[in-house]
């Protein structure tokens, strides 16, 4: 996927949690609002979208791209 293509994306729990791991970030979802946190510092990744998914763009902002 192409960096654009990638920052208009939404995605899954699942396909943020293994980008991140990926990048040796242990990120979970927080269970009371569904956010992507760090596991390490705790600091929100994301935020769920009403559908439960999260923007691409926030993830790779992240992430440092």
């Amino acid at each position: 996927m192409r960096y654009w293509e990638a920052c208009e994306a939404q995605v899954s729990a699942d396909d943020a949690i293994e980008e991140c791991r990926i990048h040796e970030v242990v990120a979970a979802v927080r269970d009371d609002d569904r956010a992507l946190i760090d596991e390490a510092t705790g600091e929100v990744i994301a935020h769920a979208d009403d559908e439960g998914e999260y923007y691409g763009a926030d993830i790779l902002a992240y992430l440092g791209y």
